[in-house]
């Protein structure tokens, strides 16, 4: 569910959900809120078991780690529970140590869901995000702050 007011943005925040196996995107994820706060939005890093709903986000990025070709279990769950994200800003990211297929199939389904992709390919990272990707990472939590005030 995504409740984003759009004409008061001030009170929206920035959600970033993911699941990490190593630690990897989970550093990736803290980086791209991290970018988010910079720019002094709010931003809820989300552990993708622990989510709910999207309220008052203005934006979302959603991450995984690669397994077995796919993004992890909780992650496709949460991708499956949200329902339409007409136009709301979105990203994805993941890490991998083989294929790195999971961040492409995230964004194919936030945009199957109306969401609007801002990325021109999805974030990834070749096992652990060194700080030059974590740097990327950055940049794209200060890209969909940024969003928020459209």
């Amino acid at each position: 569910m995504v409740t984003a007011a759009r004409s008061d943005s001030t009170h929206m925040h920035v959600a970033v959900i993911f699941d990490s196996t190593m630690g990897r995107t989970r550093a990736m994820a803290q980086a791209i809120c991290e970018g988010a706060r910079s720019e002094g939005r709010e931003c809820e890093l989300i552990e993708a078991a622990s989510y709910q709903n999207l309220e008052d986000v203005c934006a979302v990025a959603v991450g995984s780690s690669t397994r077995i070709k796919k993004p992890l279990p909780a992650v496709r769950e949460v991708l499956s529970s949200m329902t339409s994200l007409s136009g709301l800003a979105a990203a994805s990211f993941g890490s991998y140590g083989w294929s790195g297929e999971a961040p492409e199939i995230i964004a194919d389904i936030l945009r199957s869901k109306g969401a609007r992709i801002i990325q021109d390919e999805p974030l990834r990272a070749k096992d652990y995000p060194g700080e030059e990707k974590l740097d990327e990472c950055r940049a794209l939590g200060r890209r969909l702050a940024k969003e928020c005030t459209h």
